[in-house]
């Protein structure tokens, strides 16, 4: 480019293959970070079920506790527990949900049952009992992360 006195300098036009060029990089980019990164994904909370058989003194309607493990700390925002045959419905009948306004304390795992830190108990209702050879699904929050996990209750009386 070679400047003149009084006139304004003038760029060179940008080439048809310098064109094709720069849209081929931006159309690479944007199918690196689709296919290669999590923006835009929502996340999932892993949940892990363990069933513990260590119930002494059991009585025939009593089942086994039950442990949730998540795959990492999460500051969970909504627990809800509901038979699998309700859970499919658009409102189903929670036997167990938990609530907060803000953020609770991160957990990576908890009981059925139990009050997280920072949660409370939807319309103050403590959780029902579990019923032995009933499937249900628990459905976890923490912000947009979600996650769910299918189990059956087993009773916890001694096998004949």
């Amino acid at each position: 480019m070679v400047f003149h006195p009084g006139r304004l300098p003038t760029l060179n036009k940008m080439t048809k293959q310098s064109w094709t060029l720069l849209t081929l990089a931006i159309v690479l980019g944007a199918l690196y970070v689709a296919r290669f990164t999590d923006l835009g994904r929502q996340q999932r909370i892993q949940i892990n079920v363990a069933i513990r058989p260590v119930r002494l003194n059991a009585g025939p309607d009593d089942v086994l506790p039950v442990i949730f493990g998540l795959d990492r700390e999460w500051p969970l925002t909504s627990v809800r527990l509901a038979p699998l045959s309700e859970a499919t419905n658009s409102r189903p009948k929670c036997i167990w949900q938990l609530t907060t306004k803000k953020t609770s304390t991160p957990v990576r795992g908890f009981a059925y049952g139990e009050k997280i830190s920072g949660m409370e108990f939807v319309a103050g209702v403590a959780p029902s009992k579990l019923e032995a050879g009933v499937t249900y699904r628990l459905e976890v929050e923490a912000g947009h992360a979600k996650g769910q996990a299918d189990f059956t209750a087993q009773s916890a009386a001694p096998a004949n």
